[in-house]
């Protein structure tokens, strides 16, 4: 079967580095950089799918919301539109489930998401520039260009940033924690899934919505528990007492959220569509982290 041409933006980044070394033999990849190279210098010829991983994401030290949507929403606009006028027929963007409008919920751990769900996001830059991006998409769909939408949930792998990283410094640091709380559920996905995923929807021309997720979902103990197993860490978890958690909740609300609140997603459609299931589990995800 001959090789699909694949031009990658964003492709320095933490996903397009891992995708581009596990899928250089697979697919015939072009790289850009958007910061050299304007959406309309780019040149489509022969390409088959566009991989837009070109994002600014959230940032420590914040950003200003025009930048977000700047790059998350006009660049977008502008690299789908030229591609499209130069014949790409497919073209695939990361956006992400901030589109929803959740960190995760401390009140309601029942609620489970899924590609359908109501997409609401709220005084969080980084998401609504995502859903502008992903309705302007929508609108450029034809017969002879296709859009697939991948939401990745929280990443974690070797080499990752951001939450999943914060978090085993502070296991890695600390001999007691107060996580041992499993009322709560978050969906992850590891970078390998994540990436197998990717190619299938690439491979099919999938269009619509797609959301790539470990094979469960997990508590915030057993998080925790798979970190401390993989690292071989003696760790004592222990829960914290009602009052001091809801003081914490008042005090720290987007830690408290994001740690022991709930953010469950299911892809019954993904795995109809795609036939997705996952690769990896999430003890061996964490493991492969290990020698970083």
């Amino acid at each position: 079967m001959e090789k699909k041409t694949l031009m990658i933006t964003g492709a320095s980044g933490f996903i397009g580095s891992n995708f581009i070394e596990r899928y250089k033999e697979k697919y015939n990849i072009i790289p850009v950089d958007l910061l050299k190279t304007k959406p309309e210098e780019i040149e489509f010829k022969g390409v088959d799918t566009v991989l837009h991983l070109a994002a600014l994401v959230h940032q420590m030290k914040g950003a200003p919301r025009e930048k977000y949507f700047e790059v998350n929403t006009e660049l977008t606009k502008d690299v789908a539109e030229n591609a499209k006028k130069n014949g790409v027929k497919h073209f695939v963007f990361y956006s992400t489930v901030k589109v929803y409008g959740y960190d995760g919920d401390l009140y309601n751990h029942k609620l489970i998401l899924d590609e359908n769900s109501e997409c609401n996001p709220v005084d969080d830059p980084y998401g609504e520039s995502k859903w502008e991006a992903e309705k302007i998409l929508k609108n450029l769909e034809s017969d002879s260009f296709k859009v697939g939408v991948i939401r990745p949930p929280m990443v974690y792998g070797k080499g990752v940033k951001g939450n999943m990283e914060s978090l085993i410094k502070l296991i890695k640091k600390l001999p007691v924690l107060p996580f041992d709380y499993n009322k709560n559920k978050r969906s992850l996905v590891n970078i390998e899934n994540l990436m197998y995923l990717t190619t299938l929807v690439i491979d099919k021309e999938g269009q619509g919505v797609f959301l790539p997720l470990d094979e469960k979902n997990l508590s915030l103990k057993e998080i925790a528990e798979g970190i401390e197993k993989a690292y071989e860490l003696k760790r004592v978890n222990i829960p914290l007492i009602q009052p001091f958690f809801w003081i914490l909740t008042k005090l720290k609300p987007n830690i408290m959220i994001r740690l022991y609140g709930s953010l469950q997603f299911k892809n019954k459609e993904t795995q109809e569509k795609l036939g997705y299931i996952s690769k990896i589990s999430y003890e061996s995800g964490i493991r492969n982290m290990i020698g970083e």
